[in-house]
């Protein structure tokens, strides 16, 4: 009789499913408890206040800190929040179980952190005169709260202005405006230039949990310790600032505004539509296939092609648009545009191409004719300006060191702006460093006036890493400011940043407007006696012994 083995080899299968399906089954239910886990809500109980807070135990404990102090404006570096007995760390959870419902207690008062007492004159080197301890210490980073990459690189370059870092005095005006992104970023921006915090602290970086959340109260689209696009920070920065600063009596706006003129030619009719006038506090770099430097992705945003409607052929037809500069700021900022919307991945994906920028930039083929008639008489000093320090150049070769050691930068610096124009620059040159007299060495050098570089590194918007590039007016030395890292670099690795592969690349540039110097005339150069000519043209003896 034939035995069929089917029935075995089913149960056989039957028994290996029983015995693998526990496995899947709690594998399955773990995966679906860590999808639907909540994250626990307690109650934070401060002085006489109550509050009900959702607590992320997978973040750093300074984000839950961040939540209290949107709360209740007590700075996380004044905070003590005790859980079952135990002090809340900065870093980690470690030892901390956080329960639904459970009572938190924090303490901690509103205010400012309490400075040091100020060295008495006499005890320490004055901040002008620079130690080696204080190169060291100075000037400090800006710690990174979780994805704040963005916002420290603009806040770095930004306190390189002058304009922005206000006097204590001064500082009361702007808490008078009511505005507490502008407070607490002026607040910020002293912070960064002050040399007796640096070495109070000892270089110690700086957190900006208040001005963080402020700006995304001030502005929700930079949702908090998420990567965010740093010229967007940057220009809603520059944006707060200038206006609340204006409102304070600090008319600073003018420094970066950017006046345009645009002329619409219609291609079919020859109609000239009128003129439409724009301010701007930057321009934009285009980047395509053609563009290989920042000047001709800039003349390419001021021309284009584009479609409107025509009175004369009651339809729409094509038109060319002709921008031109009619006003230059003294601080002129340029975005590379690098990124663009890739639908495939629905992600602002990122223009690795190399795009060169200039030391020195040029903006007089921008401009308007107006604009250029006005520029050229500051421009011509330019010429007087190179002649005059050439001449002091050959004068001090002609003389002894001691001689030549008299001759000094006595150029005068000339105004930057016109007349009726605060704020402007009227030679249409811009640079990232300044041909100034350098007193150390008695020589002329290149000491920059001011530079700042926002670059990224990265495929796209949403990730990636952005840093500052600041070369110091102070020891001629340019610094990566890596979030609370600050290290030294030479020029070549900044000069690296024009993009074109993986490394960081140029997003956001700042010019200064060229200072030009006057020089007076130099006295008669001394007259050689005769007896000195003559030993000069006797012939030299030469020995004829072997």
């Amino acid at each position: 009789m034939r035995v069929s083995t089917s029935a075995p080899r089913f149960c056989h299968r039957l028994n290996l499913i029983f015995c693998v399906l526990p496995f899947f089954s709690n594998l399955f239910a773990n995966y679906l408890n860590i999808f639907q886990r909540k994250m626990p809500i307690v109650n934070v109980k401060w002085q006489k206040e109550k509050y009900v807070v959702e607590v992320d135990t997978s973040a750093p404990p300074m984000v839950f800190k961040a939540q209290l102090f949107a709360l209740t404006q007590v700075v996380p570096e004044r905070q003590k929040v005790v859980i079952m007995g135990r002090t809340l760390g900065d870093d980690e959870w470690e030892g901390i179980n956080v329960k639904e419902n459970m009572m938190i207690m924090m303490m901690g008062s509103v205010g400012e952190i309490p400075k040091a007492p100020v060295v008495v004159e006499g005890q320490a080197q004055s901040s002008n005169q620079p130690t080696e301890e204080t190169n060291t210490l100075y000037p400090c980073g800006l710690s990174n709260l979780g994805n704040t990459c963005y916002f420290n690189s603009c806040v770095q370059v930004l306190k390189e202005l002058d304009e922005l870092v206000l006097k204590p005095s001064d500082e009361i005006k702007i808490r008078e405006q009511n505005d507490r992104l502008c407070h607490n970023l002026s607040t910020l921006l002293t912070q960064l230039r002050d040399k007796d915090r640096a070495l109070r602290s000892q270089g110690d970086p700086i957190k900006p949990f208040t001005s963080v959340i402020s700006l995304s109260e001030a502005f929700p689209q930079f949702e908090k310790f998420k990567q965010q696009d740093a010229n967007e920070c940057f220009v809603a920065i520059l944006n707060n600032i200038t206006r609340n600063y204006g409102r304070a009596g600090f008319p600073i706006e003018k420094l970066f505004k950017i006046q345009t003129e645009t002329t619409s030619k219609c291609l079919e009719t020859e109609e000239v539509a009128d003129v439409k006038t724009e301010s701007l506090n930057q321009l934009t770099c285009y980047v395509n296939q053609d563009v290989r430097f920042l000047q001709t992705g800039v003349k390419a945003g001021f021309e284009q092609d584009v479609e409107r409607n025509s009175a004369q052929l009651a339809r729409d037809a094509k038109w060319h648009n002709h921008t031109q500069i009619s006003r230059l700021p003294k601080y002129l900022t340029v975005n590379i545009n690098r990124f663009f919307f890739k639908e495939s991945s629905k992600t602002n994906a990122k223009i690795l191409k190399s795009v060169q920028f200039p030391i020195a930039l040029d903006t007089y083929d921008l401009c308007t004719q107006e604009l250029k008639d006005k520029l050229v008489a500051r421009r011509g000093d330019i010429k007087l300006e190179e002649d005059a320090k050439l001449e002091r150049e050959l004068r001090k070769k002609m003389l002894d060191k001691e001689q030549g050691d008299k001759i000094f930068d006595d150029g005068v610096a000339l105004p930057t702006e016109f007349e009726n124009d605060p704020g402007s620059n009227n030679s249409g040159f811009y640079e990232l460093k300044t041909n100034i007299f350098n007193r150390v060495n008695h020589n002329f050098s290149l000491i920059p006036r001011l530079q700042g570089i926002i670059t990224h590194k990265g495929r796209s918007s949403q990730d990636g890493h952005y840093v500052a590039w600041i070369r110091s007016t102070e020891d001629n030395k340019w610094r990566l400011f890596d979030d609370e890292h600050v290290t030294i670099v030479d020029e070549e690795a900044v000069l690296k940043t024009s993009g074109g592969g993986d490394w960081h690349s140029a997003y956001v540039l700042i010019y200064e407007a060229r200072v030009i110097k006057q020089f007076p005339q130099l006295p008669p150069a001394p007259v050689i006696s005769a007896e000195a000519e003559n030993t000069a043209d006797e012939p030299m003896e030469v020995s004829s012994k072997p």
